[in-house]
């Protein structure tokens, strides 16, 4: 899999673009023959575009909106391996929208209202709670535990980007543990 780190940790969440309007801009932006082939091979310029396949992208934008992307494939010439080219807008092998999600995590923190919430985007409690728990996994791995008690006791939440994603935290993060942020993933617990 190659991820994609290019517009979501730049995006000021208190004017959020919806998230199929970010994926076809990163996918605008994507050029294989200039991407790195990902471990063990790592070589540069040999990626050429392969296949494609569909899959759903929920977002909210004034509503849940469901739509159909193409995620791209790539194979690279020297190890013939070939890579989804997911941006980072996208958690591998989930539908939602990283954005909807801290979005509906931002208003779950501030209000703990998780009925309300999940009726207003049309979403199961457990979901809310898978959610929440892998958010404040992940942030406790890459941040540590303080962030984790200030999200618990609601001493502090997401601001905007620089609160969500410090810098060039998605990329920070998925290099320092192979797993992008919010994925589900054994090592997390989320199989």
């Amino acid at each position: 899999m190659i991820r994609l780190f290019t517009i979501l940790y730049k995006t000021d969440f208190k004017h959020v673009p919806s998230g199929i309007e970010l994926f076809h801009e990163i996918m605008r932006q994507y050029k294989p023959g200039q991407t790195q082939c990902p471990p063990p091979c790592k070589t540069c310029g040999h990626m050429k575009p392969h296949s494609g396949y569909i899959r759903h992208l929920v977002d909210y934008d004034g509503g849940v909106q469901d739509h159909i992307v193409r995620i791209e494939r790539t194979k690279c010439l020297p190890c013939s391996q070939t890579h989804a080219v997911i941006p980072d807008v996208l958690t591998p092998r989930k539908t939602y929208c990283i954005i909807f999600i801290l979005i509906v995590l931002k208003e779950y923190f501030h209000t703990r209202a998780a009925t309300a919430i999940c009726k207003k985007y049309g979403m199961a409690v457990s979901t809310l709670y898978v959610w929440r728990d892998r958010y404040l996994i992940h942030a406790a791995l890459d941040l540590g535990t303080v962030v984790e008690k200030a999200l618990l006791t609601c001493t502090h939440w997401l601001e905007g980007a620089t609160d969500i994603c410090r810098s060039g935290a998605p990329r920070d993060f998925h290099g320092r543990f192979g797993f992008s942020f919010l994925q589900y993933t054994k090592a997390t617990g989320f199989g």
